[in-house]
């Protein structure tokens, strides 16, 4: 029964480690998880926001490279004047929607993280990943993460630029890309160089294609370590699995040999047993047979 119970222990925790090496390498940088981070970061680091000033909020030292600003704004004023800060500009004539007193619109420059969160098959992304996401804002709370808003344009399309980057190659011309939400991808011609038109909320980048050799190459590079500790894991059960029915193999051959003993030792003069751990075994009695002499007659 300890046997048992060992073996079925050691099996869950094999199992549950190579579940979880699946799913953090499947999910290992997510961006809805990065929302959520950074909406209560902003929160915890700005304790009284005030409307229309723009804060640049410092991150953890392990998003280095990472650029986060935000701002707090009435809808009117949105609405009336647009807002024209860093990558993006939000023209006038734009309607938060739902329609609240004040939105907090939050800006991201993910850098060198671009391509830890982002990715599109066969292209290359040239320079950083931006995004903005709208939240509705209150007088306490600068981000309700709870609710995020879209934006209803109806005069000029909200735009953002793109630094300059030269791409690698002939006729390389870059292609706006946004990265909705679910993994969707959706490609827009650029506006003018380096420029792209934004349809609402949500990250977008510049992209090229890639090269086959280095495509072929980086998806090789990519499955390798999977495969590596995939196919380690399955040898290191299929080990454990033999050592265990190797050990319970010896352990049933040393029980049919005692068996034996005892059975065989049933047919002659019994003896007392005692056991040393999980094992029985014969002892003799201590008080021996008395000698009988075969003539009774002692001579003097």
């Amino acid at each position: 029964m300890g046997l048992h119970k060992w073996w079925q222990v050691t099996c869950l925790m094999i199992v549950s480690l190579f579940l979880s090496y699946l799913v953090e390498g499947s999910h290992a940088y997510g961006n809805e998880s990065l929302e959520a981070f950074l909406s209560k970061h902003v929160n915890k680091s700005i304790k009284r926001p005030r409307t229309g000033v723009f804060y640049n909020i410092s991150l953890p030292a392990n998003y280095t490279g990472m650029q986060v600003s935000v701002v707090r704004l009435r809808s009117d004023s949105l609405w009336l004047r647009g807002v024209n800060h860093s990558f993006l500009n939000l023209p006038p004539r734009v309607v938060p929607q739902p329609n609240r007193k004040r939105i907090a619109i939050l800006y991201e420059n993910l850098g060198n993280w671009s391509s830890h969160y982002y990715n599109v098959p066969n292209y290359t992304i040239m320079g950083p990943v931006f995004g903005f996401t709208a939240y509705s804002s209150s007088n306490t709370t600068l981000i309700d993460s709870y609710e995020k808003m879209n934006f209803v344009i109806e005069g000029n399309p909200i735009t953002i630029q793109f630094p300059h980057i030269v791409s690698q190659g002939k006729n390389n011309t870059p292609i706006c890309v946004k990265f909705s939400a679910g993994g969707s991808v959706k490609f827009n011609n650029m506006t003018k160089p380096y420029v792209c038109k934004a349809q609402g909320p949500g990250h977008y980048a510049l992209v090229v294609p890639s090269p086959k050799e280095a495509h072929t190459k980086s998806q090789t590079k990519k499955r390798f370590p999977t495969w590596w500790v995939v196919g380690f894991v399955i040898g290191f059960v299929g080990l454990v699995i033999f050592a265990l029915v190797l050990l319970a193999i010896v352990k049933e051959a040393k029980r049919r040999r005692i068996r034996k003993l005892e059975k065989n030792s049933e047919g002659g003069e019994p003896f007392d047993t005692f056991w040393i751990g999980e094992t029985k075994l014969p002892i003799a009695s201590m008080i021996r047979t008395q000698p009988v002499l075969e003539n009774e007659d002692v001579p003097c």
